[in-house]
């Protein structure tokens, strides 16, 4: 085969596979966004509940939004910008499809990169925390049947996982989910050092700090909860957690 014919083949075979390479996959996006300051005061948030096609969220920082978006409990950039403005957003999801908190998560991540131009990477750092223990005399929980733990939750549903003053419910949960809930009461990371298997339930009862309700004045205090109700115990050391760290991002969202 001549020269001339060899290139004008591998041309040719380039050219094909370009125009035969398959499309990149598109990035899921709400169908239309609306952004808007809030006029409402600090603490005023109310969201629709999931199951929809529309997605609602009233008087939210950037730094809620974000950790909506990213499943972020720890966000680390400028306090001004992420805590002390507030935004109204009201969207819709592609083709009318009802939402999920686990469906809606990239829509959010497309909406804060192109309306605020949010740029993040992922990093950690230490903090002061507790490491979650086996107590003297070992694990108190009461073991969950998995074919009984509920999946999910229908649309405008409770949690059967929460806490509430002086009380801690888990339905279904392992060690690390114990240490979770551990965590949402004490405002600090709390890592599962127990070595336990399986699900579990769990009802803590104790007397919260500043306590005025007289029904829990014969209750013990959180830590003494932990280890007699539970036989775990809670022992203070530095753990290091995961952070998103907020690299670029704007104040004021595009137009809508």
């Amino acid at each position: 085969m001549r020269p001339a014919s060899i290139l004008a083949l591998l041309c040719t075979s380039v050219l094909f596979a370009q125009v035969t390479a398959p499309p990149a996959p598109s990035v899921p996006a709400f169908e239309t966004v609306s952004i808007r300051p809030s006029h409402l005061t600090p603490g005023c948030y109310s969201m629709l509940p999931p199951g929809g096609s529309q997605y609602a969220l009233t008087c939210v920082s950037l730094r809620f939004l974000i950790g909506m978006a990213y499943k972020a409990d720890r966000i680390d950039g400028d306090k001004n910008l992420l805590d002390d403005r507030y935004y109204d957003v009201r969207a819709t999801t592609p083709n009318n499809t009802p939402w999920t908190s686990e469906s809606v998560r990239p829509m959010l991540q497309h909406m804060l990169t192109e309306r605020f131009g949010l740029v993040a990477h992922p990093g950690k750092r230490e903090l002061p925390g507790y490491a979650l223990l086996l107590a003297k005399g070992g694990a108190k929980l009461q073991p969950a049947d998995p074919a009984t733990v509920v999946q999910g939750q229908k649309a405008g549903e409770g949690s059967q996982n929460f806490i509430y003053i002086g009380m801690v419910q888990g339905r279904g949960v392992n060690a690390s989910g114990i240490a979770g809930l551990l965590s949402a009461v004490l405002h600090a990371p709390v890592e599962d050092h127990t070595g336990l298997s399986g699900l579990f339930n769990l009802d803590l009862r104790y007397k919260p700090d500043n306590n005025t309700d007289p029904a829990n004045e014969n209750l013990p205090s959180f830590f003494t909860a932990v280890e007699e109700q539970l036989g775990l115990k809670l022992q203070p050391e530095k753990v290091t957690v995961d952070t998103l760290v907020i690299d670029h991002i704007n104040p004021e969202p595009t137009p809508n």
